[in-house]
């Protein structure tokens, strides 16, 4: 009769014992299907190889994407994701109507079978992201590719999620890719994102995020206040995001440069990252130029580039 307790009892104690923390697997191949629109506060050049550029006020980024891992390291590990197909929106000034839809379609070419590196911690935060084999052989080539790697980074970003380590309710994040700006001189700013486990259905873990931090592209004068909140759905058992939607609003602070005399331009962001199967198909649509919108930067807004100037 003992017996049979003790064992009903350590029956009851390991059914009752919680799940394992989530948590990130890196050592397997991953299909993602990846967008990201941008709001730009003021301009970024987009170029072809040899002579033609144009401003770009906005841009709206798709892609799948092939993950398999690469050099395992200490705390961190290698992601090589190659851009199976991609589509490349953007709309401009309304003096260069037109000018986008070659520039774009080049673009298009040049990024599709590109790998990106990523660079994972092993909390599950992007250390970088980055162009295999970028090709620098003259200044304008090596431009074009860091602002390739500019738009693709807004894209990915949304990978970078850290996981708690002891499956608590709530954790917290000082640093995100999300809160970036895709500045050739970089960004900078803080950050406090907030991670709270919503419910779980079976072997899918909801988390709820929202946060708010400051993004400052550097050298450019200007300071953004930014909220953020996401809403994502992780798979345990696969070790990988199923599903993340995110918005980014952020508005130049009243001591910018941007915001003297005007209310400022806002710098948006809204993205998905959705995980497919290994064959899966996705429709990314088709690059396309979009007419300009309502209202052109101001003179500040076009000295003062996020971009790459030619």
């Amino acid at each position: 009769m003992l017996t049979i307790v003790a064992l009903l009892s350590t029956a009851t104690a390991v059914q009752a014992s919680p799940p394992p923390p989530p948590a990130w697997d890196w050592s397997v191949p991953h299909r993602f299907y990846l967008e990201s629109e941008v709001r730009l506060p003021y301009l970024m050049w987009f170029a072809k190889q040899f002579n033609e550029q144009a401003r770009v006020t906005a841009f709206e980024v798709r892609m799948v994407a092939d993950c398999v891992p690469g050099v395992e390291g200490k705390r961190r590990s290698e992601v090589l994701c190659t851009v199976a197909d991609v589509a490349l929106d953007a709309s401009g000034m309304s003096q260069e109507a037109g000018l986008l839809q070659p520039i774009l379609e080049e673009l298009d070419e040049r990024l599709t079978g590109t790998v990106v590196q990523l660079q994972m911690r092993d909390d599950g935060r992007i250390a970088n992201i980055d162009l295999e084999a970028i090709d620098r052989r003259n200044r304008r080539v090596g431009r074009m590719n860091e602002n390739l790697r500019l738009v693709v980074s807004r894209a990915f970003a949304g990978l970078d999620l850290p996981l708690p380590v002891h499956d608590d309710p709530q954790w917290v994040q000082h640093d995100a890719w999300l809160m970036k700006a895709p500045a050739s001189q970089g960004s900078i700013g803080t950050a406090q994102i907030v991670h709270n486990r919503g419910q779980t259905d079976g072997r899918q873990l909801q988390i709820i995020t929202g946060g708010r931090g400051i993004i400052v592209p550097a050298n450019s004068g200007n300071q953004y206040d930014a909220r953020m909140v996401s809403e994502t759905w992780f798979d345990r058992d696969a070790g990988r995001i199923t599903d993340r939607v995110w918005t980014v609003v952020a508005t130049p602070t009243p001591s910018s440069a941007i915001a003297e005399g005007t209310a400022g331009y806002p710098y948006l962001q809204q993205g998905r990252i959705l995980a497919l199967g290994a064959d899966q198909d996705y429709p990314v649509g088709e690059t396309r130029e979009h007419p300009p919108l309502d209202e052109d930067p101001t003179a500040i807004q076009q000295w003062q580039t996020l971009g790459l100037i030619p």
